[in-house]
């Protein structure tokens, strides 16, 4: 899995569109990396030392589909609601539920008999892995209007490192020190998204017209 995420960066860098460096460029990089740790946190921590260990590996099968219907229900639901909440409240959502389910698993003992409790955090997982994913495009699409493939190559480079990253630290760290890592990217994420919603605010990036795509 790391191998293929190193390739996948250093091929998309190879072909990669510079983009004029911008301050909110850079203050958005964070958010594109936590959408790699958190997904990765996922499919390969909660699997691994919760699901696994407790119920066993069987059950890895099903706790993901849970997250995958949670995601595509969530993705459905929350591309509609944006245009009524706007982007900063779905934001807040998806960072307050992830916080609430890394102090939930930093503190959480798993039990055979809690079978339910290994199906909430994958669809609380879902519904904040959606709006990582469909807000953090639209939020990129609006600060790279006029740069978009290069920006969305940029977009794919960083969560594919996000996920080389917390891949390659898997097998060195403790549990609970990855998910400290977690939580650190997550405070990380919400300080330097704010940052690039309010510069976006103040001066707001100038739209593709027509006269720019003839």
């Amino acid at each position: 899995m790391q191998v293929l995420e190193v390739l996948a960066i250093i091929f998309v860098a190879v072909f990669l569109d510079n983009i004029e460096p911008r301050s909110d460029c850079c203050f958005s990089i964070p958010l594109t990396l936590y959408s790699g740790f958190e997904q990765s946190f996922l499919a390969g921590e909660y699997t691994k030392n919760y699901v696994t260990c407790a119920i066993g590996i069987h059950y890895v099968g099903f706790v993901m589909i849970c997250f995958g219907a949670s995601n595509s229900l969530c993705s459905f639901a929350f591309g509609r609601l944006a245009q009524y909440t706007g982007r900063l409240a779905l934001f807040c959502l998806a960072a307050v539920t992830n916080l609430g389910c890394f102090l939930g698993l930093l503190y959480w003992k798993p039990h055979p008999d809690q079978l339910g409790m290994f199906f909430v955090f994958p669809a609380l997982w879902g519904m904040a892995d959606a709006v990582w994913q469909t807000q953090t495009n639209a939020l990129y699409g609006i600060l790279f209007a006029k740069d978009k493939e290069a920006a969305f190559a940029n977009y794919r480079i960083w969560e594919s490192l996000g996920f080389a990253i917390a891949f390659a630290y898997s097998t060195f760290l403790c549990l609970s020190t990855k998910i400290y890592v977690a939580l650190s990217v997550l405070a990380l994420t919400v300080v330097t998204y704010l940052y690039a919603e309010y510069n976006e605010y103040k001066h707001p990036t100038p739209q593709v017209t027509n006269d720019d795509l003839l």
